[in-house]
């Protein structure tokens, strides 16, 4: 492995004659690129190979969403996107298809999430989320004002990120779910600083 400094080879991000260039941090990394023979995938890797490819495919959705506002910032040893990635594999069959979307992981971060948390459609609009959770005193200070985030899925589609307006030192509230997508199955909730710098580990609930 080698770091380029500079020159063309700063601006390169690809495979090139032998060598796979890969832009990480601010730094162009060379690497020799694997040699594989024809014909020498056995079943297994074959069927990791299309589990990759279907995760990936997943991923890709959040490039230029979830994963510069939450993940770039808190990878230390890889790219963000490859941080997501590494994250959300356990969610995924052998076959790539979906096995746990309880698995899904949309949010890291050191924020506390509130243990005893609770979260159900209300009896009287079923568009309507009515969350509540125990006092936490763990945290005090600017983190009582931290804010509930989701996302709501259904059917392999997902929402945008989406404020709730409930703060955590509310201890309970009620949000709209997102427009899109409609009959959301599954909400992926998780607490934002007020500056979105810092967030809490997403958790999913079946609605």
């Amino acid at each position: 492995m080698a770091i380029v400094k500079g020159g063309m080879g700063s601006m390169l991000s690809g495979k090139v004659e032998g060598l796979v260039y890969v832009q990480l941090n601010g730094q162009t990394i060379t690497r020799k690129a694997p040699k594989h023979k024809k014909d020498s995938a056995s079943p297994r890797m074959l069927l990791n190979q299309q589990r990759f490819k279907e995760v990936n495919s997943f991923c890709g959705q959040f490039r230029y969403s979830v994963i510069p506002q939450i993940w770039n910032g808190a990878a230390e040893k890889m790219s963000g996107y490859a941080f997501f990635l590494k994250s959300n594999m356990p969610a995924f069959a052998p076959d790539g298809s979906l096995g746990d979307a309880k698995k899904l992981r949309f949010s890291t971060g050191k924020l506390l999430w509130p243990e005893g948390f609770e979260a159900h459609r209300s009896e009287v609009d079923p568009n309507t989320i009515e969350v509540n959770w125990p006092k936490y005193l763990n945290v005090g200070g600017v983190h009582l004002k931290d804010e509930l985030l989701v996302i709501s899925a259904a059917d392999g589609n997902y929402s945008d990120i989406t404020a709730t307006g409930i703060v955590r030192n509310a201890l309970t509230g009620s949000f709209e779910l997102p427009a899109q997508p409609v009959a959301a199955t599954h909400i992926y909730l998780f607490f934002s600083s007020l500056d979105r710098r810092d967030y809490s580990e997403s958790v999913c609930f079946e609605v």
